[in-house]
């Protein structure tokens, strides 16, 4: 879950003129809105509830800036199919329990396939209580784009982007629960005015800060965000095959078994505890065992960004 750039395409902003206002809406390099600003917008304008009808004109998806206009403006005026219809591809709740329907019908997902959808909607409820699930969505929630390729990197958070407040977490499909979760704990840390201390970011609301393009005194609050997160991460996940890449930087140990041994620190357990006792938690328990242990963890030690990286 290294993060070194943008995983996005090469997205800009066209500004578009209807009916008196001034729409700022993304576009692709394919000339169309990509999928995940359309769903963005609609958590951004539109009413959830609207996904349990369809209106009487329905839009495809895929539209250029100035055919989209009209639905940009104002969502409720009409559904884009597979958006706000009632068999929306991205909100989907099959299998979501019943606790958790209210949040995550406010989280949109663009994924390959519907059992993805549903897979990372499963990892949802199984890593975070239905309280934390419904801080994270509220004020236009976020939304998950998984993507079949993302470069050297599993995943990245984008707080904001151009044109767009609503924040959005990239995957990459199939990635293991561990990359799912290390992305929505950057938005829990961000958006949930709940959490204090060294479990609330200290980060500010700028968009796309470049990892290479720091300054020093933000380096320390980009380091402490990040291991902070892988944390939190290891608290509420399985043993994952690939730990974090930024075990890598643990000075002085294997990033194996630094991993392995902080399963066991970040909930008090002790070295031999076998793994099938080791628990998965979520909710007060996961953010106390952080609070509890982090400052015991090897990942509290990492380095994060390598010489190369601080000296660009």
């Amino acid at each position: 879950m290294k993060m070194k750039g943008r995983n996005q395409d090469s997205i800009r902003v066209q500004l578009v003129h209807f009916n008196g206002q001034t729409l700022r809406i993304p576009v692709g390099s394919d000339g169309l809105v990509p999928k995940w600003a359309i769903v963005q917008r609609f958590q951004e304008a539109g009413n959830v509830d609207d996904i349990y009808t369809t209106a009487s004109v329905v839009l495809p998806q895929r539209l250029t800036p100035l055919q989209i206009a009209k639905w940009w403006a104002d969502p409720s005026c009409c559904d884009i199919q597979g958006i706000d219809t009632d068999d929306s591809e991205v909100y989907d709740m099959t299998g979501v329990p019943q606790t958790h329907l209210a949040a995550q019908k406010r989280i949109g997902i663009v994924a390959a396939d519907p059992g993805e959808q549903r897979r990372i909607r499963r990892v949802l409820s199984q890593a975070f209580s239905a309280e934390e699930l419904e801080a994270m969505s509220r004020n236009g929630s976020f939304v998950i784009n998984s993507l079949s390729e993302t470069g050297d990197v599993t995943g990245c958070y984008y707080r904001a982007q151009n044109g767009i407040k609503i924040p959005l977490v990239v995957i990459e499909d199939r990635c293991t629960p561990d990359g799912i979760v290390h992305e929505i704990v950057h938005h829990a840390r961000a958006v949930d005015d709940s959490r204090e201390g060294m479990l609330r970011s200290e980060l500010d609301e700028k968009p796309n800060i470049l990892r290479r393009l720091f300054s020093k005194p933000l380096r320390k609050k980009l380091m402490d965000e990040e291991r902070r997160t892988v944390a939190e991460t290891v608290v509420r996940t399985g043993k994952d095959p690939i730990q974090s890449g930024y075990y890598d930087s643990v000075p002085g140990m294997d990033p194996r078994a630094a991993y392995l041994q902080d399963r066991r620190i970040m909930r008090g357990l002790p070295d031999d505890c076998p793994e099938y006792a080791i628990p998965k938690l979520k909710g007060k328990a996961a953010r106390d065992a952080v609070t509890k242990g982090y400052a015991y963890s090897n990942i509290a030690r990492s380095l994060v960004f390598s010489d190369d990286e601080e000296d660009d």
